[in-house]
Parts: structure tokens; C-alpha cells; sequence
């Protein structure tokens, strides 16, 4: 029985906002792992190897999109389930309407505690 805790790598330009996740999550029994830079951030992720990853579409010089495509690109991180995470009603609706890019789940900024936990959970099928 693999009694790991499941690791989830979170891609988002706040810090406080990833700390805010991290101490959620981890009371939940998942690890957080945070990278504030979405620039060459595929690379650092498979070192992880991840169960799940939470993006952010808005981020300065490489946005989110770019980084899911990156990321589904990678042998080792295109199975991995992404849950986007983002304020931007715009970016939401193209995720949802258009399947720019097909995800896991989405959360739109501002969110609930419980919002965060049950959009994690079902990404992982619970």
C-alpha cells in the first residue's frame, strides 16, 4: 500500500497565495509544492513528480496557458491532472466554453476553503 502523501505542485506569481493553499491542502494530508515562476518551471515539476497540479492562468511573462502546454508536452507530467485556478472570468470562460485546454477542474479566484478541497478531491476522484 503506497502511503505517500500525494504531492501537488502549484504554479502561481503570489507567495502569499500559495502559502494560503499549502496550509489548507496540507491539513487536508497533501504536500504542497510552490513555484513562483512560471518560466522554465516544467523542468523543477518533473524533478517532483507531482499527482496534481494547480496553475494560474494570469502570470507575467509566461501565462498559464503557455505553461499547460509545456507541461502536457513533458513525457513524464502530460498525465498528471490540472486544476486551473485563476480571477479572470475571461480565461475562465475559455476554459470552459471553447476547451482551450482541457483540465481537471477549475476554481475561480476568490475561492472557499471547501471550494479548494473538493475541486482537489475530485481531481484525484473523490
Amino acid at each position: 500500500m503506497d502511503t505517500r502523501k500525494r504531492v501537488i505542485a502549484y504554479i502561481e506569481d503570489d507567495q502569499d497565495m500559495i502559502d494560503l493553499v499549502a496550509i489548507v491542502l496540507e491539513r487536508h494530508g497533501f504536500q504542497v509544492v510552490g513555484f513562483v515562476q512560471s518560466e522554465g518551471v516544467t523542468e523543477e515539476i518533473e524533478r517532483i513528480k507531482p499527482d496534481l497540479i494547480l496553475l494560474d492562468i494570469m502570470m507575467p511573462n509566461v501565462d498559464g496557458f503557455e505553461v499547460y502546454h509545456c507541461l502536457k508536452k513533458s513525457k513524464m507530467l502530460k498525465d498528471v491532472p490540472i486544476v486551473v485556478i485563476s480571477a479572470m472570468k475571461k480565461a475562465i470562460e475559455e476554459i470552459e466554453q471553447e476547451k482551450r485546454i482541457m483540465v481537471e477542474g477549475v476554481l475561480v479566484k476568490p475561492f472557499s476553503i471547501s471550494d479548494l478541497v473538493n475541486i482537489v478531491k475530485q481531481a484525484f476522484g473523490g
